[in-house]
């Protein structure tokens, strides 16, 4: 089985892009260059699950450190930048993303971060439109703090919504993988050594989308950006048994959709060393056997357990019985005669 959950990053909507996602038809892929380009992406890979991410400067995002901060106006601020692409876009978009890799440094922040999310979740449903919450970076928020999220979880379960997290590691997608790479994890299954419990059940099956992966030297030291490059260009094969090894983790996790690489067809500079297009794009490709999770039909819950065989014949001859004391009181009120004792059903 070739790749199957890993999908792209777009930064740029470069010559030839939009025609290379339409043939590998990945299950993810977020979008930063509205063009209306991906609309026909969609027609031809109606399955491949498309975020839409506004990117803009971030000081026009809120900061959820600040305890003057209206968490719920910052939001109905925030839709009305996004909902004029998100019309743009209509259908061809199936998610919006909110502020990328918002800072959280206590858990008040992330209270006004929860707060923040489920109104813009709201708002984007009044639209029509769905919404991914979280988007935190590679081993962010601290895991206690997750508690003070769920009513941002909820809100995406209400909504029809899914989580979105990034997940990098450094120097291979192995190393220390519970925390970096796989960090979802503990998110959803809990860490109870570092306070944190785990999802309720009801939110363990809500959907993932891991909208940014890949290698990450940042998480090494903070500059210049590092990426894939740096260590494999010169072997990209080590890099995709890598990216093998990934794929096949994520498929354990059910809740997973998909996996957006970072990056493909970038114009910053700092990021070309993350750069996956064109070459590496098209072996990929190649080599993908896309599996669509948000699109496959849902087996059936199971019936809720019914009564035995047993029970049913029992409920059969009580029923019975009681036919047949209400025929006797009804001639004994005629002619005084006996009652009959009535059935207890045996012990199991």
């Amino acid at each position: 089985m070739g790749y199957c959950l890993l999908g792209a990053h777009v930064n740029y909507t470069a010559s030839g892009l939009p025609e290379a996602i339409a043939q590998w038809k990945p299950p993810l892929v977020v979008v930063l260059d509205h063009s209306d380009a991906w609309h026909q992406v969609k027609v031809e890979s109606p399955h491949t699950v498309l975020v839409g991410r506004l990117a803009q400067d971030s000081h026009w995002e809120p900061n959820f450190n600040d305890p003057s901060l209206n968490p719920v106006q910052a939001a109905r601020d925030y839709c009305a930048q996004v909902l004029p692409w998100a019309e743009r876009m209509g259908a061809t978009y199936d998610f919006w993303q909110g502020v990328n890799e918002p800072v959280i440094a206590t858990a008040e922040a992330m209270r006004r971060l929860a707060e923040f999310e489920a109104e813009r979740a709201r708002i984007m449903a009044g639209h029509g439109f769905r919404v991914v919450v979280g988007s935190f970076s590679v081993g962010n928020p601290h895991l206690p703090y997750w508690r003070q999220f769920l009513p941002a979880l909820e809100a995406a379960l209400e909504y029809r919504g899914a989580l979105a997290l990034h997940e990098y590691a450094w120097p291979s997608l192995d190393h220390e993988w519970p925390w970096y790479a796989l960090r979802h994890r503990k998110v959803y299954e809990g860490e109870p050594a570092h306070g944190w419990e785990g999802f309720p059940p009801r939110l363990k099956s809500l959907p993932l989308l891991i909208t940014e992966c890949g290698l990450d030297g940042l998480i090494e030291r903070i500059d210049p950006p590092r990426g894939w490059q740096v260590l494999y260009g010169h072997d990209p094969a080590q890099y995709l048994r890598q990216l093998a090894w990934y794929d096949a983790e994520l498929l354990k996790d059910r809740y997973v959709i998909g996996a957006a690489l970072y990056c493909l067809a970038t114009p910053d500079p700092r990021w070309k060393t993350y750069d996956h297009w064109p070459v590496l794009t098209r072996r990929l490709m190649e080599q993908a056997t896309p599996i669509y999770r948000l699109t496959e039909p849902q087996p059936p819950e199971p019936p809720a357990p019914g009564p035995s065989n047993e029970e049913l014949l029992w409920e059969q001859v009580l029923a019975r019985v009681d036919r047949i004391n209400e025929l006797l009181r009804q001639r004994i009120e005629g002619n005084g005669r006996g009652m009959v004792t009535t059935a207890k059903k045996p012990r199991s």
